[in-house]
């Protein structure tokens, strides 16, 4: 009910306030918390990103209440070069941080220890402001000290850096911990004081779980967030599962009929931040897909979304049309060619291009046994096209996708 009352007022101040959302809201506009039922929801239409994109500013509120404070502008990445830029105001920043504390509090995080970040510092590899310090990491704590660092550089620069910080607390791409953590095993380098790695941005799969908890010790924490929304979920303290949470956000998991979705099923997420009155994003959908799952054994009563798929272009295309989730285990890859990076693109149905970082060119046998193990994990005897480079970059964000589909859509 009670997210049913913070709606009512949403919808209210959206149909009245947000050009985009006069007519979409016109018939919901007085409706009273008692009368949104779930039916009644469902019949709002989803707003795609493309949709919020070209509105440009007619997504932004004419006139956000004043009691909700100030109001800053936010530019997400962009997903294949598509930027977002979207408002907020003092109270939906006020409800991020609260769910960050939530999730100091849920780990029990040492509070006066030392904590440091590596992701994108600036909007552009090439636009690196200055790193950030002594920033308290828990905000309206006092906090031990804070440090950050741009992901671009090399495994070296990076490693280096880490050594000397000496940390207690990482946050960072699972992708970017990932060969970090690979290549100081090389280098014999080991990191005894760091107590836990945050991982955020991507998919944060088994295989960095596999190599920090069971092979270092080191416990593996996600979030599950994205800019234009703030915080979606955050993993389960108990449990390696996901907590929505339902204070500042509602979370949609629909299938193809725009139906929810049942536990052990997976569907696209549309999402509703409840407290941005500064560009108000109803029945939004994120791009994601995700797992739904059982109640949880921890007592907290929150949402529970078991796993997160990524998005659409993570999916791989079948010449049937049939759509599958990519599972490239680099693990196994690497028991086949010292492999530095490796990253697939679909471009056609039948093939699929791999940008691939190697320290000097494969023999032909090598080649072939690397081809054999990639079709073995996608399922389909696709041509496989092994194209070497120096470097594979990340995104605008920072991020990192192991396989992109870049085949046209619609």
């Amino acid at each position: 009910m009670h997210q049913r009352r913070q709606l009512s007022k949403l919808i209210a101040h959206a149909a009245r306030t947000v050009p985009f959302y006069k007519k979409r809201l016109r018939p919901d506009a007085k409706l009273k918390p008692e009368a949104l039922t779930q039916q009644r929801w469902r019949r709002i239409p989803i707003a795609r990103r493309v949709d919020v994109q070209k509105a440009g500013d007619a997504i932004f509120s004419s006139a956000p209440p004043r009691n909700h404070g100030h109001v800053y502008t936010e530019r997400t990445s962009g997903s294949l070069g598509r930027p977002l830029v979207v408002k907020g105001t003092a109270a939906s920043y006020y409800f991020r941080r609260a769910m960050n504390i939530r999730g100091h509090y849920w780990f029990r995080r040492d509070l006066s220890a030392k904590a440091a970040t590596i992701r994108r510092l600036g909007e552009t590899p090439g636009n690196i402001p200055e790193p950030v310090s002594n920033r308290s990491w828990a905000p309206g704590h006092k906090c031990g000290p804070y440090v950050e660092r741009d992901v671009s550089g090399s495994m070296d620069d990076h490693l280096a850096w880490l050594a000397k910080e000496k940390l207690d607390y990482l946050v960072t791409y699972p992708t970017l911990a990932l060969s970090l953590a690979r290549h100081a095993a090389k280098m014999g380098i080991e990191f005894p004081r760091l107590r836990e790695l945050d991982t955020m941005g991507e998919v944060s799969d088994h295989e960095v779980r596999e190599c920090f908890e069971k092979s270092l010790g080191i416990p593996v924490v996600d979030l599950y967030s994205a800019r234009e929304v703030n915080v979606i979920a955050l993993q389960c303290p108990e449990n390696p599962h996901y907590h929505v949470q339902s204070e500042a956000i509602l979370v949609e998991v629909l299938d193809d009929n725009g139906q929810p979705c049942a536990p052990g099923q997976i569907g696209r997420v549309v999402v509703t931040p409840l407290h941005n009155f500064a560009t108000p994003l109803i029945r939004y959908e994120i791009g994601d897909f995700a797992e739904v799952g059982e109640p949880c054994s921890c007592g907290r009563g929150l949402p529970v979304l078991k796993r997160i798929m990524g998005r659409a272009r993570n999916m791989v295309t079948l010449p049937s049309g049939e759509k599958i989730w990519a599972c490239i285990s680099g693990g196994k890859l690497m028991e086949v060619a010292p492999i530095q990076q490796i990253q697939l693109v679909q471009r056609k149905l039948d093939e699929i291009d791999v940008n691939l970082v190697v320290p000097d060119a494969l023999s032909a046998d090598r080649e072939q046994q690397l081809r054999a193990a990639l079709v073995e994990m996608l399922g389909y005897p696709f041509t496989v096209n092994l194209i070497y480079t120096d470097k594979i970059p990340r995104s605008a964000g920072g991020k990192f996708e192991d396989f992109r589909s870049e085949l046209p859509t619609g």
